[in-house]
């Protein structure tokens, strides 16, 4: 087959009727011109003893523009880094915004970062101004930051600007906390930083804003690893934007709409699909700083969300909180299936045509490169992770020959698009596409005579046992719908006979037991025989090796665990 003819393309992105601008200053303008009255996030702000924070758009607007104002105070020169170590909060939208409305490219941090994996966000990126919050809990990022950097922590000679010059982060200039009642060394507090940019003319910012354009470098993203540091994906202004408005449409938000989410802005769920969706509809997004079961049920309750958007992990944790049975959930409209909301007494007027828009995406791609509508039927939905969206392109090749493959066959997803990254951060564009312009991806799958997508998963993670491939994520989230299993993650042990044979790790819910047998018997009526695990193995709560984010396995450690556990428990 001639590669061009096993290219599956979406449809042209000029009839993508729903997209609007696609620089992220006209994308603000446009949803707060439209929306200025309309409540756009709410927040509980623990550094101020849990008030409650409500932004209307119009008031989005504004504070976004005093950053704006500020940058430019501060002399930030257009494409310049700026980095956000914010959770989830109205200043961290303000922030993203009124950066990019500078000429910035913004780079929201991980808020999990350890120190040292901060101190490689900050030196890696070229950070020039770092816009943090405080404190977080039990963390002290002013602390962290001075710790890290202690020309930070010294104070500024009399007249002279709080500016930083660190050999260790040689563009580091400005760091500025929110929480802080008085400088802290070189750190300046939120509010004056603020009002140093009020001489800054409105029209300036205006202008400075509107001369953006879509290709311009806009967003960093760091990409969470197991085994290495991050790497950095940047993008320019069309991606992020071009997201927001595709998935505001796949989810079919609207005005009405009010979102629930704990997942943070520094991955591109938390971005794209909550943040930026959420604002493109006009609706209202709920934002928690650090997911608690408990807050979050009552944050569902008192503000009538409409869509919970939350990891299955984070769903079960509500559904066994005490406080799940007497939560008033009524007000949830988008809720489908089996779903444990669907499942609650007082959710009983959901949407009938609405389920969890499945799709596949990445952070190279700044999320979807496909999906299904939430209006797609569940089959459907079951079926694939649903049809390119307009404007990407997807090749299937053999990893081994690289010969392009046609339908149904099974092999690595090289993706192509214009939300595709421009680079990774000091990597050449050549070390990161092929000579079409495809990115490979690591993942494995096929497209139907349809144009669907099919994710088996990670190419490097497929576990080669006797003649057949098993997909560890297949598995994984086949057992999702296993109810007393919490945790379950698959992983190849080397075998004599079989070369690698199949083992499932389990964490079994509070309150409920299963065994290895029902596990098999569980896995039999729903996959192949020859990818029912041959082994089966039980870890206590806490015991399987998480990152610190706590949503991906170590898997090296992991490995080193099953070793020790198969030595003790063989196979009878």
């Amino acid at each position: 087959m001639a590669d061009d003819d096993a290219i599956i393309r979406g449809t042209p992105l000029d009839e993508a009727h729903w997209v609007g601008p696609l620089t992220l200053p006209s994308f603000l303008h446009d949803v707060t011109t439209r929306h200025a009255e309309r409540e756009a996030l709410v927040f509980d702000d623990p550094l101020r003893e849990g008030a409650t924070v409500r932004w209307t758009y119009a008031d989005l607007a504004r504070e976004a523009r005093r950053v704006t104002k500020a940058l430019l105070a501060a002399s930030l020169a257009k494409g310049a880094r700026v980095g956000i170590l914010m959770s989830n909060r109205p200043e961290a939208v303000a922030a993203f915004f009124g950066a990019t409305a500078a000429g910035a490219v913004v780079i929201p941090m991980s808020t999990f970062s350890t120190p040292a994996e901060l101190a490689h966000l900050i030196s890696h990126s070229d950070t020039a101004v770092l816009l943090i919050q405080s404190r977080m809990r039990q963390r002290d990022f002013v602390a962290d930051v001075v710790a890290l950097c202690p020309e930070a922590g010294a104070a500024p000679a009399d007249g002279e600007p709080a500016a930083v010059w660190s050999p260790a982060f040689p563009s580091l200039r400005r760091v500025v906390a929110l929480g802080l009642d008085a400088p802290a060394g070189s750190v300046v507090p939120w509010e004056a930083f603020l009002e140093a940019g009020n001489p800054v003319g409105d029209d300036l910012a205006r202008a400075l804003g509107a001369s953006i354009h879509p290709s311009d470098e806009g967003l960093i993203i760091y990409s969470s690893g197991t085994t290495s540091l991050p790497k950095g994906v940047l993008h320019n202004h069309r991606a992020p934007t071009l997201q927001f408005w595709n998935q505001a449409h796949n989810f079919g938000r609207h005005e009405e709409s009010r979102l629930w989410t704990a997942l943070p802005m520094f991955w591109t769920a938390g971005l794209c699909t909550a943040m930026g969706a959420t604002l493109a509809a006009g609706g209202c997004w709920v934002m928690q700083e650090v997911f608690d079961p408990g807050q979050a049920l009552a944050l569902i309750a008192r503000e009538r969300i409409t869509e919970a958007y939350a990891l299955p992990h984070q769903t079960a944790a509500m559904e066994e909180h005490p406080d799940w049975a007497g939560a008033d959930l009524s007000s949830l409209r988008s809720v489908y299936g089996t779903m444990a909301f669907a499942r609650h007494p007082t959710v009983t007027n959901p949407d009938p045509t609405w389920r969890f828009p499945v799709g596949y995406g990445l952070s190279e791609t700044c999320a979807n490169v496909s999906s299904h509508l939430s209006t797609a039927p569940l089959e459907e939905q079951r079926a694939s992770a649903g049809p390119l969206l307009p404007g990407n392109e997807l090749r299937v090749v053999d990893p081994d020959t690289g010969r392009s493959l046609g339908p149904g066959e099974n092999g690595e997803l090289a993706v192509k698009g214009p939300t595709l990254m421009e680079h990774y951060v000091k990597v050449s564009r050549e070390e990161c596409f092929d000579e079409q312009g495809f990115f490979h991806t690591g993942d494995a799958g096929f497209y139907d005579e349809q144009g669907n997508l099919h994710w088996t998963g990670r190419r490097t993670e497929m576990i080669k046992t006797g003649m057949a491939n098993v997909s560890p994520s297949e598995l994984e989230v086949t057992m999702r719908a296993c109810r007393p299993v919490k945790l379950a993650r698959v992983i190849g042990m080397p075998d004599p006979r079989l070369g690698q044979v199949v083992v499932m790790c389990v964490t079994v819910k509070e309150g409920e037991s299963t065994s290895e047998e029902e596990i098999k018997a569980f896995l039999r009526e729903r996959v192949a025989a020859y990818k029912v695990p041959k082994r089966v193995l039980f870890f206590e709560e806490g015991e399987i090796p998480m990152t610190s984010s706590a949503t991906k396995v170590r898997d090296p450690e992991l490995l080193a665990l099953v070793e020790a556990k198969l030595a003790e428990q063989p196979s009878a």
